[in-house]
């Protein structure tokens, strides 16, 4: 059997498959079974920003009135005891129950006071932190400058907050995604997942109203990443992490050629079941196999637009060459 092992954020992974934050990572025996299938290391279900305002906007109202009775209220009422304190019980209790790195999740939106509970991640036990940044840029007075501003302050509260490892979840819709890594790579992000998906919404025809639902990812959603990984590999310091569209072992294969250091699933896992990976660590191994490649780092990259022969392929010559020759 070949060796499966990888690195990412720094931590040390016995295989490259990542299980991602989705509503498969919020209970044990998910996690248990996934470390029992092959999984290199879990990502927790996130904690959102809205969840840490709500929490701290209800213990404000409690603290209030319990004020008039006693004023050392404040210190009696632990904060803890309001919606996040499950989620630190959550990293708690995955630390406890498996031996490969657990990673926490947080998903915000702006700067703001909430990046203090990095630290109670990080004091509840997590390998290390991913950080998803969700702001579409809907607002027409906000430049992609000042866009980036935000989300470079949003990472830097956080990266000033833990010493643990931190991966930024970037959205695939900046202006110019590589030189956004790089500013990202010198304030201190030790990976790049790529990329959170964005919920869009639909309309009800029958209803006349906005409909919202969570839809799975399709294989063909994996190219988009496995192109920026390409692009990235070598180019940033921070580790390359794919996430949407991967599906089955060809696409993990494709991700590390690509230069990925992880592959992340969730969608193959929420159709097929946890156990799933362990037909995809098969399939990773069987490939590696057939190619003689002892170790992933012996073929890691080596289709990134770095080592390709036509690193032109990744950017605008091939579009041009196809557009040609289908009017030929």
């Amino acid at each position: 059997m070949a060796d499966l092992s990888t690195t990412f954020m720094g931590l040390k992974l016995p295989s490259p498959l990542v299980v991602a934050s989705s509503s498969l990572s919020n209970r044990v025996e998910n996690f248990q079974a996934a470390e029992a299938s092959g999984a290199g290391a879990v990502v927790l279900r996130s904690l959102f920003e809205e969840q840490i305002e709500a929490a701290e906007t209800e213990l404000e109202e409690k603290l209030s009135v319990a004020a008039d009775s006693s004023p050392e209220a404040r210190s009696y009422l632990p904060p803890q005891r309001i919606g996040p304190h499950e989620y630190l019980r959550l990293v708690e209790r995955a630390k406890k129950s498996v031996r490969i790195p657990v990673i926490a999740s947080l998903n915000c939106a702006w700067p703001g006071s909430w990046s203090e509970y990095a630290a109670q991640i990080a004091g509840a036990g997590a390998d290390g932190l991913e950080v998803n940044i969700y702001n579409i840029g809907a607002d027409p007075d906000v430049s992609g400058e000042e866009l980036e501003r935000q989300y470079l302050e949003i990472f830097q509260s956080v990266r000033s907050t833990v010493k643990i490892p931190i991966a930024l979840k970037l959205s695939p819709f900046f202006t110019s995604l590589a030189h956004v890594a790089r500013r990202f790579d010198a304030a201190g992000a030790n990976g790049f997942v790529l990329f959170n998906r964005f919920l869009q919404p639909d309309i009800d025809l029958d209803r006349m109203a906005l409909h919202s639902s969570m839809q799975l990812s399709q294989p063909n959603e994996m190219l988009l990443p496995l192109r920026w990984i390409a692009i990235l590999h070598g180019r940033v310091k921070g580790d390359l992490a794919a996430s949407t569209g991967v599906h089955d072992a060809a696409g993990v294969v494709k991700q590390l050629l690509a230069g990925a250091q992880v592959v992340q699933l969730a969608a193959t896992l929420i159709r097929n079941g946890v156990a799933h990976l362990a037909t995809l660590r098969n399939g990773l191994d069987d490939w590696m196999e057939r190619g003689r490649y002892s170790a992933i780092a012996d073929f890691r990259g080596t289709l990134s637009q770095r080592e390709a022969k036509d690193p032109r392929a990744f950017e605008r010559a091939q579009y041009v060459h196809l557009i040609l020759s289908q009017n030929a």
